[in-house]
């Protein structure tokens, strides 16, 4: 099909009583030392070349998509109990959103794609319900530095129970569907960039009286975010048994054939996936072990969120929720706690898998009523941690992980009220102390105080990473202690969680994934119970050390005779090298490893393979390093610039790994054919990460 485009211009972008409080807040950081692991000291200052550098690398980084989580918006639509047993039917007619531009699900081929990946890509039978001839979709252009506007024009229709539903084909070359995926950051901490976002016309209301002085906005329409799963070429093979024709299963995952997945949606209930179908077909040939089972679609099905987290039994108190028990309604006798949904391959990222799983017991306290009558903002704060200090929140409503709130350098002046500036997070990201005390890890003596600030919706919704580091936190604060807490909620009481067993299920509409498919999702179920080895480019790490090393994370499938289905060799997880062939346009001589020795060099070497490589003059790599001191501009991320002109079609690049913390390399071609005169072009590469130096 034809695909029309034009280029747009703008970006989306304890246990003593409570005195008053105020005065000790100064010293809070102290007692933030117990519940925490030691983290690494602050490095030296950033040198003028290295931030003129990260300056520039910064300022041609592609716009990112906050990730949106939906476990706030199930239970404001749901309640925090007994919203389970609404989910096996659909919702009173008087409750039920309009359909209308609901997107339901698509085929991506090719399913995953890889750096050596030849064709372009498609979106078969891409559906949305309603009558809709065209939609907009949004793709990030690398070579014109901002997004281009697609129209999708419909290829047919189609009737899902009685409505009308309008299908799409759209389809990108090669060029065009790496010129979408630039230099966003790839590798096995990142396996799933973001291409674009489909903008859907919203339904009109004709009773509503037109707006003649205004223009078309970004209101008239509803906004879904789209990912591609990414395959790092070295992906270690998993072995796959099959039980029949729908079902199969490896080391770490099932795949099972479920035909009326996600079609309740077409009611316009966006979280109507059928789960409890998924989960009592899984429990015919799986015993009912599981802690939480996360389900993942083989195919992509649209939503506004990534991710949602449904609790289906409590018996604990204190988390500011009721018991209740509704685990029979997907096939288990008691032992089962959650189901997850996780779309667009978010499940292999640390970060949605933590934050998903903390939803088990966080964030159902009544934070407004605990800090005095604060007005809650911020991403869904319904069930997420509001604005305080000290500690990062994995689950926050204002910060992201990798921010956090820390003294100002005068927040200890006598006589002053304390003052307080953000900071990056020191990797690795852990669970807040008040996440622990509600799993039974610490006890409440363990909490540290904290203060709560009163203006909670003073950053942006928009970005991912804002605020910038340095940025100071403004207004009030009101304290709250463990006591406080308790007061509302009454003491924690219920068994210790520490060990989760989860089980992970692919789930396809048609017929079960392929084996290279079985291998990327079992690989990325089995990394979530690393001990170690898979922190983060942004310094998310596994389960077990965001916790501290306190609790385990199991996500191992066996059958219900007991049998454990193990690899050929046992999967290695941690600390994966970049494979030499993942820049594009370069074949490195070696793969790069992915833990390596402050002080440490390796030479970058390799062939140009691009088509064009002969006009290649010029070839960098730009070594990105997180975690440092944030320079005069408060950009905390290093950058270290070595080139090289090729010899030939061969390149070789010293690169010293001098600091400890997280690494990144991209890799730019420059490129002048003969006899052109004009300003030669840098042709970027990839950005992998992965790197971890000790």
């Amino acid at each position: 099909m034809t695909v029309v485009r034009r280029r747009t211009t703008s970006i989306r972008s304890a246990l003593l009583s409570a005195p008053v409080r105020i005065a000790a807040c100064a010293g809070i950081a102290a007692a933030l030392l117990s519940p925490w692991p030691a983290r690494p000291a602050a490095q030296g200052v950033t040198p003028t070349a290295d931030r003129d550098a990260a300056a520039a690398w910064l300022a041609v980084r592609p716009p990112e998509p906050a990730l949106v989580c939906g476990t706030p918006g199930l239970v404001a639509r749901e309640g925090l109990s007994g919203f389970a047993l609404r989910s096996t039917s659909l919702p009173a007619a008087e409750d039920q959103e309009s359909p209308e531009g609901q997107p339901l699900w698509f085929d991506q081929q090719p399913r995953l794609i890889r750096a050596d990946s030849k064709g372009g890509l498609t979106f078969e039978d891409f559906l949305i319900v309603g009558d809709f001839e065209t939609v907009e979709f949004e793709r990030w252009s690398s070579d014109a530095e901002g997004p281009l506007t697609e129209t999708w024009p419909r290829t047919g229709t189609t009737a899902i129970r009685g409505r009308l539903v309008s299908v799409f084909n759209p389809g990108w070359n090669e060029a065009e569907l790496w010129d979408a995926i630039g230099t966003r950051r790839r590798g096995f901490d990142s396996p799933v960039v973001y291409f674009g976002t489909l903008r859907i016309p919203k339904a009109v209301d004709p009773a509503a009286t037109p707006d003649n002085d205004s223009d078309t906005d970004d209101e008239d329409f509803e906004e879904v975010h789209l990912r591609l799963p990414m395959a790092p070429l070295n992906l270690p093979v998993s072995r796959v048994r099959s039980i029949n024709a729908d079902i199969q299963y490896a080391s770490h995952a099932v795949n099972m054939v479920v035909r009326d997945f996600g079609i309740g949606r077409v009611e316009g209930n966006d979280y109507a996936f059928g789960l409890a179908e998924v989960t009592r077909k899984f429990y015919e040939f799986f015993p009912d072990i599981y802690d939480s089972i996360a389900i993942v679609p083989a195919e992509q099905h649209p939503a506004e969120f990534g991710a949602f987290h449904r609790n289906v039994r409590n018996s604990l108190e204190g988390l500011g929720m009721a018991e209740f028990d509704h685990s029979y309604l997907y096939g288990s006798l008691s032992v089962l706690r959650a189901v997850e949904l996780y779309k667009d391959a978010q499940f292999t990222t640390m970060w949605t898998s933590n934050h998903e799983i903390g939803h088990q017991w966080i964030d159902y306290w009544k934070w407004s009523e605990i800090a005095a009558g604060i007005e809650r903002a911020g991403w869904a704060p319904a069930a997420h941690t509001p604005l305080l200090f000290p500690g990062e929140v994995l689950l926050g409503a204002v910060l992201r992980p990798i921010r956090r709130v820390a003294l100002a350098e005068n927040g200890e002046d006598e006589g002053k009220a304390a003052s307080y500036v953000i900071e990056r997070t020191p990797a690795p990201s852990l669970y807040h102390p008040t996440t622990l005390y509600r799993m039974g890890l610490i006890g409440p003596e363990e909490v540290p105080e904290m203060v709560v600030f009163e203006n909670q919706g003073q950053f942006s919704e928009d970005s991912s990473t804002a605020p910038d580091v340095g940025t100071a936190v403004e207004g009030g604060a009101q304290p709250v202690h463990i006591n406080d807490i308790m007061a509302r909620h009454g003491t924690r009481s219920g068994p210790v969680d520490s060990s989760w067993q989860r089980a992970t299920i692919v789930v396809s509409r048609t017929q079960l994934v392929s084996p290279e498919e079985m291998s990327y999702w079992n690989f990325f179920a089995a990394r979530h119970e690393a001990r170690s080895g898979v922190t983060t480019f942004g310094g998310m790490p596994s389960f077990h050390e965001a916790t501290g090393g306190r609790a385990l994370l199991d996500t191992g499938v066996q059958r219900i005779s007991g049998d454990h289905l193990a690899d050929y060799r046992p999967l290695q997880v941690s600390d994966m090298p970049i494979d030499p062939g993942e820049f594009r346009g370069v074949q490195l001589d070696h793969p790069i490893p992915g833990s390596m020795t402050a002080g440490e060099a390796m030479a970058f070497a390799g062939t140009i393979s691009t088509d064009q490589g002969s006009y290649v003059v010029e070839i960098c790599a730009d070594q990105v390093h997180i975690g440092g001191p944030p320079d005069e501009k408060g950009n905390d991320i290093r950058v270290v610039t070595v080139c090289d002109e090729p010899a030939g079609n061969r390149f070789s690049m010293p690169l010293t790994f001098d600091r400890p913390g997280r690494y990144g390399l991209t890799v730019a071609l420059t490129t002048r054919p003969p006899g052109d005169a004009s300003e030669p072009g840098r042709t970027s590469g990839s950005f992998m990460t992965g790197i971890t130096v000790r």
